[in-house]
């Protein structure tokens, strides 16, 4: 039967990838925030304000 997993990942590299994935997505919405807030004069564009 089996005797354990196929193989194992020789490094972290889509763990790194996901943090820094994730990072840039964070940092992206932040700029989006403070872009709206000048641009609208708050966070949400949406308001109707």
């Amino acid at each position: 039967m089996s005797e354990g997993p196929a193989s194992t990942p020789e490094s972290d590299v889509y763990t790194i990838l996901l943090i820094v994935a994730t990072l840039i997505i964070a940092a992206g919405t932040v700029y989006l925030g403070v872009r709206m807030n000048q641009l609208f004069g708050t966070w949400n564009p949406f308001t109707g304000t």
